[in-house]
Parts: structure tokens; C-alpha cells; sequence
């Protein structure tokens, strides 16, 4: 129903619409007949960006001296994205991870570490556990590298930046329709109205309805609707303010895959799924900001944002397990049991953030400066309540033919109550100085005092108070030879105390050696070359980089196979990157990371030399496109995964390490724009339909979905 009432709402505002004046063509070309007719997209950069959004970074993306990834609209529209997780696939150096335990929804790493917590929205904290829609996504924004400067604790592999869509001065009207074989519905409206007799002043309302299975497991399903509307006074004038509501709501049947079968994927159908008709995880998503700038003058900026957000979820998952005591693999696997666990929980996440910052542009001598000082409070807090570990009546099922169809017949009593909170207050500093047209130099330093609690009430009791006062800093020089290319080296530190994370990790009672888990820093030395070429519509991009994490934050404390105190992780390796126009028709997006990295100190030495968690040595990702004469456009890619670990140590058992092997798979698009506002495309992915690990965490593996095609229609008056 929330579909055809958005088709409908996009129906009526269309006829509601004057004809709107000729839009600019997305890609210059000469007059033919045979031409492409113009298409109105809202990034006319096609897949290049040329900055980050977020003001933080003021520097375009060739003279910022790190490596950055951005996703733009008119990518992630040509490849039909509908989640958050598909939009990172185009960027090499991130490993999506599955679901588990005390964290659902979008999961994954950055240069080999862990960045589930690493997640921004307009700049500011987005640490709710759910899938994220792209829906209300201008772009998505990459920084990779430990950020702790500019995003405060944790920022250690780098962030990921969801930049939503705001007002604008133009009235307009987009949308689009998905229906695929995966039995996908799904429909976006996006809606943008200047306020009349209000000059500067515009509404924007986003909204979007989505329903999927997974291709090749049926069980499994996704819905969730959202809506985000905003208004905004003042744009394009010295005094502006923007106010924001961000709403998500999902109810799925969620997928934990196959069971871990002698730390390799069972060796069972793609189709094979082990949990219970009535699981769910259902959440809830409210996000309110206000935003507001003013400039005093030339030299002056003053920028606030304040942040209120409740995250609430609720969810019942099983989770198939090898039995302990299989431990011979001369058993047939016919006769396999698996036991089913059950993970649960309760929770009301909520959110308060400030963020007041000054930007000043002034000049020492030949040096021109922007600077950035600001302060920060962020508090957030959970209060989680399980059953998991106290299930009872759960029965095993077979390895090779699971029971469908049955419904949930466990019970339990109360086995985690927590209340943790943390709180941080931070003050930074963040200079760009331009020396000439040559030079640019950068650095940054930021305090962070973090304060945290954690408390079980259900016996065994346990409590737990930390105070970490951290600084962390960054730096790096820019050289440009010519106005179109650069050169840079730049280096920096992230800290990520343990004891903070763990407290909001949403775990069973945490065991006592959760006092021991210190602060956790990370290093990293990286340099690298930038160039806009053919008139500045295609980048090339190359770096080299070096992390170093002490003190790594553990996954689960719980778990002897994550379990690395004290220890060091090292990754090193080098990426390559070319994006934007190769001629008028034909775009490319083409990124590829090699990582190499290894655990060089443990609590145990015979960790040492073992690979890092989920950090493949090779990612790559391309898409490219052409336009076609006869109203034409064609486009395909590829993504490749190389084999990957779900756990850093050893099984006690057989001494394997979990692993799952690389992948690449294909996808293929082809658009007729059937007017100047209105295309229709039809997408097919994974299409040899390979059987593919698109997830892996040490409790379970999740098989990639099979071969889909859908088609969608885009629209915009």
C-alpha cells in the first residue's frame, strides 16, 4: 500500500508541476539527431565528486592529503542500489561482515579493521544498529585512515560519511520504481518545494517503501519503510538554518546463513536455511537534527549542529552451530546435527550530540589559513535485555536438510539486564594552510575526555567505570607540480578506548577481564598522488599506506577464537583509483586495494603471524557505462573478494583459522531514456549466479545471493 500511495503522490505532483525549463545535458556533446536526449540527474558530475561534503574537510579531493572514496547518486542509481551495504561494494579496501550477537544491520572493515561503530551521518555519529536505506543519501563519503581528529574515538580504519539531501531553491519532483525476481517492490519519492513569499526558505520530503527476499534462500525478507522530511531558512544568504527528521522503520526475517563446518562453509546447498519461521528483528529509527551557520563576515564562520536519536531494536535470530563434539570429519555429513543458537535481545539506543565549531580565514604573512576550533558532546547510552544464553527447548536440525516451516517453540528467562552510558567531551583544531599555488599543509589535534559505565543487574552482577582522557593528531603536505595534479604524504592516530565500546557493544554480561581491554591506538603513515585529467572529468588516484592498531579492540570477550589482548595488527598495502569520463559517452569507476595484514603481537605468542580479521588481500570493484545512440545506455562491472578470516586464532580443536574463499561476481545494466525526465532500466547481478560468502563472522557465514534481475523507472520534473 505504501507503494502505490507514493506512485500516486508522485503522480499527483507531477501534473501539479509547469513544464520545467530545459535542464543542463549531464555530459557535453555535439547536436545530432542520434544523440542521447538530455537527462535532468542531480550530481552533474556523473560518478566523480570533486570534494567531501562535510565541512571538516575544505579542501577539493586533490589537494585533501589522504585517500577518499565517493558514491555518488547518479552511481548508485545506474546500479539500482537499495542498501547501504551495496553502495560500499564500489569501494575497494572495505569487507562487508555479517551480522552476529550483539550487532545487526551494516557490518564490514576498512583497511582490516573493524567499522561497525565508524558510521556518520551529516558528519555526526550514526551508531544504531539497523540496515540503512540510501533513500535520503545525497552521497556517501569514504575517508579512509584513522580519523580520530576530525570524528573523535574510534575512526580507526577509516569512516564512513552518509551525506542526506537538503532543500533546495528549485521545485522539483523524483522518484523512481524497482520490481525484480528477487520480489523486490520498492519505491522512492523525493519532493522539493521553495516555501512561497519566504525568500531562501525551501521543504524537501523524502520517503520510501522497500520490500525484498533473497535470491536462492526464500526464507529470509526484508521490509522497511522511511520518510525524511526537512526544512531550511536562509540558503544562499549569510544566516542559515536547517531542520531535519529522519524516520526508519524495518521488520525483517534476517538471514545468518550457513553453519561453520570444520572452519570452512558447510558443505550444503545455497538454499539451506536453519532458522525459525517467526524470527524477526524489527527496528526503529529517529533522528532529529538542527543545523545552523552564520557568517560574520569574510573571515568568520559559525557553525552548530545538535543531534537527538533513538535507535530501538527487537529481535529473535537463530544461529546454526557445529556440535562440539563433531569433531571427525569421517562422520558422514548426512548424519551431521546442528545446534540451533538462539540470539536476542531488547534495546533502546538514544543519542545526544553538539557539535560548535568556528571557522576563521586569515593570512600570516604569505600564508593563507583556514581554521577550525571546535568543541563536541556526544552521550549515548543502551540498555539491552536477553534471554540468550537461557534458552531452553531449542531442537538441533540436520546439517543437509534443514526443517522449514516450523515455528519458534523455545522459552527462557532473563539472562542480561545492562544500563552503560558513555560520554565524551572533545575540543579540536584543524588548520589548511595554503603556502603559494604549490604547496598546502594540513594538521589537527583534538582532546577527548570519555567517561563510561556499564552495570548487569542480573546476577552474576558486574560494573565497570573508565575514564580516558585522549588526544590524537594528524597531519600531511600537499605538493602540486601543476594546477591538475598533486603529490602528498600525511600521517595521523586514532585512539579507541576498549572498555567505552564493549560497554555499548550490546554483549551478555561482560566477563571480568573486561578491565583489562586498555586503550587501543592506531598509526598510519600514507603518501600518494591525486590528478584530474581530460579537463578535469577523470581522476586517477594511487597511495600507499601503513596501519598499525596497538591495543586492538576485541570483537567478543567471550569468544577464545577474537580473543587478542595486548596485542598489535599491522596492514599494509597500496590502492589505485580512476573514476569520471573517458569521453563524452563513456564512464568508468574502477577502484582496486591490496592489504597484507598480519597479527605482530598477542597475549599469545602462537597468534602471532596470523592474519587480521576480514581483511582480504585483494578487493576490486568497477562499473562502467556508454551511451548508445537510439536512446541507449549500457553499463556492467564486477566486484572481487579475495579469501577472507572470521576469526584472528586458531580453532582449539584442529588448529584451523575459519576462512572463506574469494569470489567475483558480475552484474550488467541497460537504460532507454524514454524522455529528457524519465528512464527505464533493467539491472541483472551475480550473473553466472555463483555461489558466493558475502558475510563471514565466526558464529555463522552468509552465502550472496543468487542471480537477479529487476526493472526500475526514474523520474524527475
Amino acid at each position: 500500500m505504501l507503494v502505490n500511495a507514493m506512485l500516486l503522490g508522485g503522480a499527483a505532483a507531477r501534473a501539479q508541476q509547469q513544464p520545467p525549463a530545459t535542464p543542463a545535458p549531464t555530459t557535453p556533446r555535439a547536436p545530432s539527431t542520434t544523440q542521447l536526449p538530455e537527462v535532468l540527474v542531480t550530481d552533474s558530475n556523473g560518478y566523480q565528486a570533486p570534494s567531501v561534503s562535510m565541512d571538516k574537510f575544505p579542501e577539493p579531493l586533490l589537494t585533501t592529503p589522504r585517500s577518499e572514496n565517493v558514491i555518488t547518486p547518479q552511481l548508485m542509481q545506474d546500479q539500482g542500489v537499495i542498501s547501504f551495504r551495496d553502495a560500499l561494494r564500489n569501494v575497494s579496501g572495505i569487507s562487508l561482515g555479517a551480522g552476529e550477537g550483539s550487532y545487526q544491520g551494516d557490518n564490514f572493515t576498512i583497511r582490516g579493521i573493524n567499522g561497525r561503530s565508524d558510521i556518520f551521518l551529516d558528519g555526526m555519529t550514526d551508531f544504531g544498529n539497523y540496515n540503512r536505506d540510501p533513500f535520503n543519501m545525497q552521497q556517501v563519503e569514504v575517508i579512509k585512515g584513522p580519523a580520530s581528529v576530525e570524528f573523535g574515538r574510534g575512526s580507526s580504519g577509516g569512516v564512513v560519511n552518509q551525506e542526506s539531501k537538503t532543500p533546495l531553491l528549485q521545485s522539483f519532483v523524483a522518484g523512481s520504481t524497482e520490481y525484480g525476481t528477487d520480489r523486490r517492490e520498492r519505491a522512492t519519492l523525493d519532493i522539493n518545494e521553495p516555501i512561497p513569499n519566504l525568500q531562501g526558505a525551501a521543504f524537501r520530503l523524502n520517503a520510501m517503501g522497500n520490500q525484498n527476499y533473497i535470491t536462492d534462500r526464500e526464507e529470509a525478507k526484508y521490509q522497511r519503510w522511511g520518510l525524511a522530511p526537512s526544512v531550511a531558512f536562509g540558503i544562499d544568504t549569510s544566516t542559515r538554518l536547517t531542520i531535519s527528521y529522519f524516520y526508519q522503520s524495518e521488520n525483517n526475517l534476517p538471514d545468518y546463513g550457513l553453519p561453520w563446518y570444520f572452519d570452512r562453509p558447510a558443505p550444503v546447498a545455497r538454499a539451506s536455511y536453519y532458522g525459525f519461521d517467526d524470527d524477526y528483528l524489527k527496528t526503529d529509527v529517529n533522528i532529529g537534527t538542527i543545523k545552523f551557520e552564520h557568517d560574520f563576515n569574510d573571515t568568520f564562520t559559525l557553525r552548530e549542529q545538535f543531534r537527538l536519536a533513538d535507535y530501538r531494536r527487537n529481535f529473535r535470530i537463530s544461529q546454526a552451530q557445529q556440535e562440539p563434539n563433531d569433531v571427525s570429519q569421517s562422520v558422514p555429513v548426512d548424519s551431521v546435527q546442528v545446534n540451533r543458537a538462539i540470539i536476542d535481545g531488547i534495546s533502546n539506543d538514544r543519542l545526544i550530540d553538539e557539535d560548535l565549531n568556528l571557522l576563521s580565514k586569515f593570512e600570516t604573512g604569505p600564508v593563507t589559513h583556514s581554521l577550525q576550533t571546535g568543541f563536541e558532546y556526544v552521550h549515548q547510552s543502551v540498555d539491552p535485555r536477553r534471554i540468550e544464553p537461557n534458552w531452553y527447548n531449542v531442537p538441533n536440525t540436520s546439517l543437509t536438510n534443514p526443517g522449514n516451516g516450523l515455528t519458534f517453540p523455545g522459552f527462557g528467562t532473563t539472562g542480561t539486564e545492562v544500563d552503560a552510558t558513555v560520554d565524551t567531551v572533545s575540543l579540536y583544531a584543524i588548520d589548511t594552510a595554503k603556502i603559494g599555488k604549490e604547496w598546502t599543509v594540513m594538521g589537527g589535534l583534538r582532546f577527548d575526555d570519555v567517561n563510561s559505565s556499564y552495570y548487569e543487574s542480573v546476577p552474576p552482577s558486574a560494573s565497570f567505570t573508565a575514564h580516558d582522557p585522549l588526544f590524537s593528531w594528524r597531519g600531511g603536505v600537499v605538493y602540486q607540480p601543476v594546477p591538475t595534479g598533486s603529490f602528498y604524504v600525511s600521517s595521523g592516530t586514532s585512539v579507541h578506548p576498549n572498555i567505552p565500546q564493549l560497554s555499548l557493544s550490546s554483549e551478555p554480561t561482560l566477563p571480568p577481564q573486561t578491565k583489562y581491554a586498555g586503550i587501543g591506538r592506531n598509526l598510519d603513515i600514507e603518501t600518494g598522488t591525486k590528478w584530474d585529467l581530460l579537463d578535469r572529468r577523470f581522476s586517477l588516484t594511487g597511495a600507499v599506506f601503513w596501519d598499525q592498531q596497538t591495543n586492538p579492540a576485541p570483537v567478543d570477550l567471550d569468544d577464545p577464537l577474537l580473543l587478542v589482548f595486548n596485542g598489535r595488527e599491522r596492514v599494509l598495502g597500496f590502492e589505485f583509483g580512476a573514476v569520471g569520463h573517458l569521453t563524452d559517452k563513456w564512464q568508468v569507476m574502477l577502484n582496486y586495494t591490496y592489504e597484507y595484514g598480519k597479527i605482530t603481537a598477542a597475549s599469545q605468542s602462537d597468534y602471532i603471524g596470523n592474519p587480521t580479521l576480514n581483511t582480504p588481500k585483494n578487493t576490486v570493484s568497477l562499473w562502467t557505462t556508454y551511451a548508445l545512440p537510439w536512446k541507449l545506455e549500457v553499463g556492467a562491472g564486477l566486484n572481487a573478494v579475495s579469501t577472507r578470516t572470521a576469526a584472528e586464532t586458531p580453532d582449539p580443536i584442529n588448529g584451523l583459522i575459519m576462512q572463506a574463499p574469494g569470489y567475483v561476481i558480475f552484474s550488467a545494466m541497460i537504460k532507454y531514456h524514454i524522455s529528457k525526465n524519465v528512464d527505464i532500466q533493467v539491472n541483472a547481478t551475480n550473473l553466472s549466479n555463483a555461489l558466493y560468502y558475502d558475510g563471514v563472522h565466526p558464529g555463522h557465514v552468509v552465502p550472496g545471493e543468487g542471480r537477479i534481475f529487476f526493472i526500475s523507472t526514474n523520474f524527475k520534473f
